[in-house]
């Protein structure tokens, strides 16, 4: 598998790298040939629809080439003496028409037999330099006819060495480096392109035309580029693949006379992390695959009945909702026919006590203690009945901007004489700077008023009670209100807010959801936290008034 992969994927890199090849050749071949036209028969080239080859400025560019070669000529030359073996060794290795090297003891001279002018016969182009007036100096010759250049010389003043160093190129050395800026410019146009990591042109022998290297920036055939020729390569195109490299190669020729190759490397960093990241994963998969197969059976069944158990408690809670939903309409309907009958009930108590008084103060009394108790009842009744419309109902909140402290010094008000009966210390931390608040005064007070008798509750024995109030953020003030009572159980915690829920004798279970339907019904949040024997924190959310614009 994961060598049908690693082929796959340098197929895909052989295919990239054959279409980059026929790119740069139909435009090598396009070029070449405008400039061919453009040197036999210049008129007939002008007219042609496409002209990628500019004269006037690839002249120019011969020429900075040609000073190129110089210089690196003399640093070659080196400081040592010069004889005319020397420069003839030169002079054929770099392929060049004429080389010269004069100073004031000696004159070696190198001369391809191209029908160059001995130097006595040359004016003195380099007259600048023996005066010490300039580095360099150019002399160039042109056609009459068509105002080519045919040849050029050159003349630098040295820098590894003495003297002058000439350089001269016939017109068969200016068509080459022509083709060689045609080159250069080609593969600029496609330098750094996707994954290329160098472009070549190069010669059968070894010799770069021109050629791009982003591993080493080397380009327009500078010297320590790689020479070897691919010979290994089948027919005129093939591939071969190194250490992240991948080769493509073509045969080119500049003309009938210069053959050579074409030679794209591309980076196979890519394609070699996808490969071991393959392998690595084929070795990892096998491996578990065999030592924890079973296991992993195991696990794939718990976690599908974990997730049945969930789906489960998901259809519970719609059902108990449903429920829920259908109990409080009945108990909405309930509410409001014992309304009536109960404030009648009151009413006959009020009467009772007003109209009907006792022969004995002792039995006054106990008849206004039955009577306190019967008016006690029918409260609670109301109490409940007024809850359970609560839930039934769409909230109808009174919101209005306030501040929080005043909620919270009512709230201060009422706990004093319940704190002091059961011998409860009660704490009070509130920010000096709380913005204001939208909300209803009476269902937020009623809302923290529940927490704070589940948190009084929770103590019977006496502790703490602490209340607080700060801004969390520029948008949202966080009250929490803490006990250090006997905690909720851990199983509990997740279900004090459900309607109905209690663990108390005398409880309704409509306490702490009337308050989480008050805090939601307010754009806020509540949640719980507790610790058996610790006690109990609730924490709100609330959003704070935002400015009018």
């Amino acid at each position: 598998e994961a060598k049908r992969a690693k082929d796959n994927l340098y197929r895909l890199l052989a295919d990239e790298g054959a279409a980059i090849l026929e790119g740069l050749t139909r435009s090598v071949e396009g070029s070449l040939s405008y400039l061919t036209a453009l040197e036999t028969r210049p008129e007939a080239a002008l007219l042609m629809a496409y002209s990628p080859v500019n004269l006037l400025s690839m002249e120019e560019a011969v020429i900075d080439w040609v000073l190129e070669i110089a210089f690196q000529i003399d640093q070659k030359l080196g400081p040592e003496a010069i004889g005319a073996e020397r420069l003839e060794e030169v002079g054929k290795e770099e392929k060049i028409a004429g080389l010269e090297v004069l100073n004031l003891k000696n004159h070696f001279a190198y001369h391809r037999q191209t029908g160059i002018s001995p130097r006595e016969s040359e004016p003195p182009f380099y007259q600048g330099l023996t005066q010490g007036k300039a580095s360099y100096a150019i002399q160039r010759a042109e056609k009459r006819a068509t105002g080519q250049m045919d040849s050029l010389s050159v003349a630098i003043q040295r820098k590894a060495g003495e003297g002058i160093l000439v350089l001269r190129a016939d017109e068969t050395d200016i068509q080459h480096l022509r083709r060689r800026v045609v080159l250069q410019g080609i593969i600029d146009e496609w330098a750094g392109k996707g994954d290329i990591l160098y472009l070549r042109f190069q010669g059968k022998d070894g010799e770069v035309w021109a050629g791009f290297d982003s591993r080493a920036g080397r380009k327009n055939g500078e010297k320590g580029g790689d020479r070897g020729a691919p010979e290994e390569l089948p027919g005129s195109l093939g591939s071969r693949s190194g250490k992240g490299v991948f080769e493509a190669a073509q045969t080119v020729s500049l003309d009938p006379n210069s053959q050579g190759f074409l030679r794209v490397g591309l980076n196979t960093e890519k394609v070699d992390q996808i490969i071991r990241g393959d392998v690595r994963n084929l070795v990892l998969f096998s491996f578990f695959l065999l030592a924890f197969g079973g296991i992993g059976i195991v696990l794939i069944s718990r976690l599908e009945n974990r997730h049945l158990a969930r789906v489960r408690e998901m259809e519970e809670r719609i059902h108990r909702s449903e429920k829920l939903s259908s109990l409080a309409n009945l108990a909405a309907g309930v509410a409001h026919e014992i309304r009536n009958p109960l404030n009648a009930i009151g009413m006959a108590i009020q009467r009772l006590q007003r109209e009907f008084p006792q022969k004995t103060p002792e039995l006054q009394e106990e008849y206004f203690r039955f009577t306190d108790v019967l008016r006690g009842e029918v409260k609670r009744l109301n109490e409940i009945i007024e809850q359970f419309l609560f839930f039934s109902r769409p909230a109808r909140l009174n919101l209005q901007p306030m501040p929080l402290k005043d909620i919270f010094h009512d709230l201060s008000i009422l706990l004093r004489e319940p704190a002091e009966r059961g011998k409860i210390v009660l704490e009070e931390e509130m920010d000096s700077a709380l913005p204001p608040i939208r909300g209803d005064r009476q269902r937020l007070q009623e809302a923290l008023w529940n927490l704070i008798q589940n948190s009084l509750q929770a103590m019977a024995a006496g502790g703490t009670l602490r209340l607080s109030a700060r801004l969390q953020n520029p948008r949202e003030i966080r009250i929490e209100i803490s006990d250090t009572g006997e905690g909720i159980p851990e199983e509990n915690l997740c279900r004090v807010f459900d309607y109905y829920f209690t663990t108390k004798e005398k409880g309704i279970g409509l306490g702490l959801p009337l308050a989480h339907k008050i805090i939601q019904d307010h754009g806020g949040t509540i949640a719980v936290r507790s610790r058996r024997g610790k006690g109990t924190i609730f924490e709100i959310i609330l959003p704070v008034l935002e400015e009018e614009e």
